[in-house]
């Protein structure tokens, strides 16, 4: 596993290049690996959401992360922060 950190995303930053950073530095880890070691790379409220669903629905695929992170997070035509989306 690749020790370099990534900036964490905190709603502010783009999130398809957040993805982008993310894979470049971790690689292709194994998917359930990667997913556990995603959400550790989201500020609080980013996180709690995808901890939660696990939680709720059990651990999604690589795949299904990328897309659901864009979805949830690809707010920043109508709002300047995740503070003022959620």
């Amino acid at each position: 596993m690749n020790t370099r950190l990534v900036e964490k995303y905190t709603g502010r930053n783009d999130t398809c290049e957040h993805l982008s950073h993310w894979t470049t530095t971790w690689g292709e880890e194994p998917q359930p690996k990667w997913v556990h070691i995603f959400f550790h790379m989201l500020h609080v409220i980013p996180m709690n959401l995808y901890l939660e669903t696990e939680l709720r629905y059990g651990t999604i695929d690589r795949n299904e992360l990328k897309e659901s992170f864009i979805l949830n997070f690809s707010f920043e035509d109508v709002f300047e922060c995740i503070d003022d989306a959620l």
